[in-house]
């Protein structure tokens, strides 16, 4: 003897096949997913060679989880005293930049090195925690900057805008400052 199938729960079944696969992109679109990763740079001594290239890695390894899990990420980065990163970690949290990925720098003991580029934010004072948090919502209230068609070669159009885009976000981590400093 062979089950059937009522009729309705098999139209249930194929409304079910064409909007489950849709379901998690519609709720993806919806909520804003924002990933913010807090970096602490390592100690580096010049002439390690066990750790070249290691500051480039972690921060490649960490953009890429952040864009593999989130809609829209960003990255604080702990330097050395100058908010700088050794071993390619500042090539990498430049490409970052380029691909859409904004980067605030701290330097926990020191002042925030100049960027010529004018690609990275400056947290000045502000803490790992309380840069995240004003990256997030950044995130959240602007979305990501445009990120360069390629990263290796971005046009001056290009740099215009993500520098254009990023000028918001400094200006909440400037407005956040003032407000840390005010509280003192």
């Amino acid at each position: 003897m062979r089950a059937t199938i009522p009729t309705w729960l098999r139209h249930v079944r194929s409304v079910l096949a064409v909007v489950l696969p849709c379901a998690p992109l519609a709720i993806r679109a919806a909520v804003p997913d924002v990933g913010v990763a807090v970096l602490h740079s390592a100690p580096w001594s010049p002439n390690d060679a066990v750790r070249d290239g290691a500051g480039e890695f972690e921060v490649l390894l960490c953009v890429a989880r952040l864009q593999h899990d989130h809609r829209v990420a960003g990255v604080v980065s702990v330097g050395d005293r100058n908010g700088t990163r050794e071993s390619g970690g500042e090539l990498a949290l430049r490409r970052a930049v380029l691909t859409g990925v904004p980067v605030v720098k701290l330097a926990e003991r020191g002042k925030v090195a100049a960027d010529p580029d004018r690609l990275f934010l400056d947290a000045g004072r502000l803490t790992a925690e309380q840069a995240s948090h004003v990256l997030q919502h950044c995130l959240e209230a602007f979305g990501a900057p445009p990120a360069a068609a390629n990263p290796d070669r971005p046009t001056k159009k290009e740099l215009v805008a993500i520098r254009a885009h990023l000028q918001r976000y400094q200006a909440a981590l400037a407005v956040e400052n003032r407000s840390m400093l005010a509280m003192q």
